[in-house]
This record gives structure tokens, C-alpha cells and sequence, in this order.
């Protein structure tokens, strides 16, 4: 599958949080937990779900066509430039008691030597507010940026993507070796943060993509109606792996 394609929306295969499973701990004694210090045990602690072993994967290869591709783009394309959009996914469960305020969800990439290293290009969303789940489409710009497809409209390239997203207030920030995610709960209900969140990224290598390896962190804020604590920071590694051949969809 390409998005040079016209027609329906281009849907990532359906990812279903049954994969790594980890428990959100409390920080260190002193390090942002206020009110009486009990808290609860394991079992009622928030959980996230992150994807088992690999990141599904468009190429935009076939792009370099286009006839709306930004000429700079086009040149990098035709000089060997590769660009992949990578979907991060992972979804939270909340705790048994109170809700979560905040999560910072952390991407960061790296390559095995030789092969270039990875470099984010663009990222989605960067700001953004939910109030309910939904599924969201996603477009390409000419410099094959992201944005949602109201802020692009008819100046997207290709067709557009669909990411799923739950209810928060989304801020997005990026360097060239990974991305940082801030949510927040759009309002001060009971219900806080949960359900499934889909990041997306278009990452490029300046030649053919090697083995790409990858850091996945989520940290959070849990609030009950005695006390406010921060988790430590969980982090989870990915690869080596190959995006050329299963792990791609063109």
C-alpha cells in the first residue's frame, strides 16, 4: 500500500493493546507526591499497553511523482532520500483509584552504525484537543509534513492517514532524534485520561532505512481526592529490526 493512491483513507493495521504490559510506579519518596504518602498497591496503579516487538510502517517512496510534492522534497527523493511514516501507538488503563492528569509519552530512535541515522521529519499531532475517542485523518503536505486533514485540506499529497485517538489535550514536541507527546485531561472530571492513543511520524534516512532500534518512555501525574503523585519514567526498547520487508505496508 502507497499514498500515492486516490481514494479512501489509508488505515494502519488494527493495533490492539494485548502486547507489553507495563505498571506505572510511584517516584522516589519526595519527588512530587503530595498529601498522605499510602498509595495504592500494584494491581490499582495506572497500567500502559505498548505494541509487542515492531512499528507498522508506510512508504512514501512512491510518492516522488507527485505532481504536489514540494520540488526540494522531490530532488531528495530522487537522490536517494528515503522517507517512512512509523505509527506509535499505546493506550492506558486507569487506576483503581482516582484518574491520571498528565502523561508524557517519549519516542526516541536510533540506527545501527554504517546504515545513517534515523531523522524525525515531522510528527502528528503537535497540538490537538479531544473530547471524545475518535479516529482522526491525517494528511501529508507538500514537504511531506503532517497535519490534520481540516489544517491541510486541498493541498495534501496522496491520501490521508487514520490515527485513533482518545479524549486529551495534546501537545507535541520533536528534534531530529525522537518526539515527546505532553497529554493532559481536557477538564477537571473524575474520568482524567484513558483509551488509545496513535502518534505518528514521518521519519527519513539519506539513504536506503537500516535496522531501526527505538526507546519507547511514559511517565504520568495520577490524582485521587487526597493526594497527587507522579510515576517514575518506564521505558521500553524496540529492534533492531528491518522496516523494509514485513514491517512495511507499500
Amino acid at each position: 500500500m502507497s499514498l500515492d493512491e486516490i481514494g479512501a483513507p489509508t488505515a494502519f493495521p488494527e493495533w490492539r493493546p494485548d502486547a507489553v504490559h507495563l505498571w506505572l510506579e510511584p517516584a522516589d519518596e519526595g519527588s512530587g507526591v503530595r498529601g498522605p504518602t499510602t498509595l495504592p498497591a500494584i494491581t490499582g496503579r495506572p497500567q500502559i499497553e505498548l505494541p509487542r516487538s515492531v512499528f507498522d510502517c508506510i512508504s512514501l517512496d512512491g510518492l516522488s511523482d507527485h505532481p504536489s510534492v514540494d520540488p526540494i522534497v522531490r530532488a531528495q527523493l530522487d537522490a536517494g532520500v528515503t522517507f517512512r511514516l512509523l505509527r506509535f501507538p499505546f493506550s492506558l488503563r486507569r487506576p483503581a483509584d482516582g484518574c491520571v492528569r498528565e502523561i508524557v509519552f517519549s519516542v526516541r530512535l536510533d540506527g545501527q552504525e554504517g546504515s545513517g541515522p534515523p531523522r524525525v521529519h515531522s510528527i502528528h499531532p503537535t497540538r490537538e484537543e479531544t473530547h471524545d475517542e475518535v479516529a482522526t485523518d491525517v494528511a501529508l503536505q507538500p514537504q511531506l509534513t503532517l497535519g490534520s486533514l481540516g489544517q491541510v485540506g486541498v493541498g495534501r499529497v496522496g491520501r490521508t492517514v487514520t490515527a485513533r485517538r482518545s479524549r486529551a489535550t495534546v501537545v507535541g514536541l520533536w528534534g531530529e532524534l525522537g518526539a515527546d507527546w505532553v497529554l493532559q485531561a481536557p477538564d477537571r472530571s473524575a474520568e482524567g485520561l484513558h483509551g488509545t492513543w496513535e502518534f505518528l511520524s514521518v521519519v527519513r534516512w539519506d539513504g536506503p532505512p537500516g535496522p531501526l532500534s527505538a526507546v519507547l518512555a511514559v511517565s504520568a501525574t495520577v490524582e485521587t481526592s487526597r493526594r497527587l503523585w507522579t510515576t517514575k519514567r518506564v521505558e521500553h526498547a524496540y529492534g533492531p529490526f528491518e522496516l523494509m520487508e514485513s514491517q512495511a505496508i507499500v
